[in-house]
């Protein structure tokens, strides 16, 4: 088995150019034309929903934008900085072009991968509009 800290330091030496976000900075936003895909150095980032709900966070160590750059097609979700943290950028036609030239059972399990990533961020908005909802009416409710 790899070592994972390997991994990460393999790819912090491939020339990849570093930017730094701080707490609180939007890296994308929903529907943004995609540039790059993002490699999570350090920090953490949230993944927001087009209507503002927290999907999930993104470690060290994570990628992130990879579906929207793959794709050509906008953000489905924003990211913004949860807190300061280092990325490494990956140029989407760079991004593009290895998966281009990956194994075909690799491709195929990454669109399927995909699929499944849309379908459960779409369940998750859902989700939480309906747990919203049940607020407000319970709030009313004890009102």
């Amino acid at each position: 088995m790899k070592n994972p800290e390997n991994s990460i330091q393999n790819f912090t030496n491939s020339g990849l150019e570093q930017v730094s976000f701080n707490k609180g900075d939007i890296i994308y936003q929903f529907n943004e034309q995609p540039k790059f895909a993002y490699f999570v150095y350090t920090g953490s980032i949230n993944i927001i929903s087009k209507n503002g709900y927290n999907l999930g966070v993104i470690g060290e160590g994570e990628l992130f934008g990879e579906v929207s750059s793959l794709f050509n097609k906008g953000h489905s979700v924003s990211a913004e900085a949860a807190t300061e943290c280092r990325l490494l950028i990956i140029e989407k036609d760079l991004f593009y072009n290895k998966v281009q030239n990956a194994d075909p059972i690799l491709k195929a399990v990454i669109r399927t991968l995909t699929g499944r990533l849309d379908d459960m961020n779409e369940k998750s908005e859902k989700i939480w509009k309906e747990l919203h909802f049940l607020s407000s009416i319970k709030q009313e409710l004890e009102d």
